[in-house]
């Protein structure tokens, strides 16, 4: 869509739109491997060795589609530059997972680290496509800085709103996980409040039957208003940058209902 936007045609970004979402699947297989958090992956179900296999295929077989771009008049030289972005982007993604799995707990619970993993490990992707998307249009760089400020933003945006409904379905809150809402909570709850919830986010007890006291202590908290306030903010700063492409000429129309 962002290749669309800037050259008026999407066909000559197939193939890289096709390796992105083969890298993105192979990410997810080997975050499952890692968390160990799903009863349902791939590796829980037919083990790790077969799970590791067909991700390291995912990651040759989007290399071969990036080869493909030159069936759709891609110059070499494009390819080599195109093949050199998504690996400094999954470069920075491995080390964002990096810290989301070494960083202890308590360090965790910093709102300016987590907002710099999920940027890192989540937020990239959108971020990637982005800029390839422009790249492959023949943007010039200031103008693929552009998206890639709106992918960014837009990335941090949807991980913001995944940790909202995370919360509102329960869902995170049976995992236990930390996210933006819990964080928030945690540092403005006190008292019995605070307890509880270091009671589940902190202490991890074994099992969590209903999630309905504590996504309600989440709200009373202000967690997921101030989560819902900051996803707001980062959907401003892609709105923002997609006021900057149109500036330069790009038709950025179907762009906007991402953000509605």
């Amino acid at each position: 869509m962002v290749c669309e936007a800037v050259s008026g045609d999407y066909k000559q970004a197939l193939p890289a739109a096709a390796a992105l979402q083969l890298l993105r699947t192979a990410a997810e297989v080997f975050d499952d491997i890692e968390d160990e958090d799903s009863s349902e992956s791939l590796s829980v179900r037919h083990g790790f060795p077969i799970a590791v296999n067909i991700a390291t295929t995912l990651i040759i077989v989007a290399e071969r589609a990036i080869v493909r771009l030159e069936t759709k008049g891609v110059e070499p030289r494009v390819i080599v530059r195109v093949m050199d972005v998504i690996n400094s982007f999954h470069i920075t993604a491995c080390a964002g997972q990096h810290l989301d799995i070494s960083l202890p707990e308590e360090t965790i619970n910093s709102e300016d680290t987590y907002l710099k993993v999920i940027g890192m490990k989540s937020a990239y992707a959108t971020e990637c496509a982005c800029h390839v998307g422009a790249l492959l249009a023949n943007a010039n760089q200031k103008l693929i800085d552009t998206f890639s400020s709106f992918g960014l933003n837009l990335g941090m945006a949807s991980q913001i709103a995944n940790d909202i409904q995370g919360i509102t379905m329960g869902t995170d809150i049976i995992k236990r996980k930390i996210t933006l809402p819990v964080i928030f909570a945690l540092g403005q709850a006190d008292g019995e409040a605070r307890s509880q919830l270091e009671g589940i986010f902190i202490e991890r007890p074994a099992a969590i039957y209903d999630p309905a006291p504590i996504r309600d202590l989440l709200f009373r908290a202000g967690g997921v208003h101030y989560a819902t306030v900051k996803m707001e903010f980062y959907k401003r700063l892609a709105s923002d940058a997609l006021s900057e492409a149109a500036k330069a000429g790009a038709n950025t129309e179907r762009l906007k209902l991402f953000l509605e």
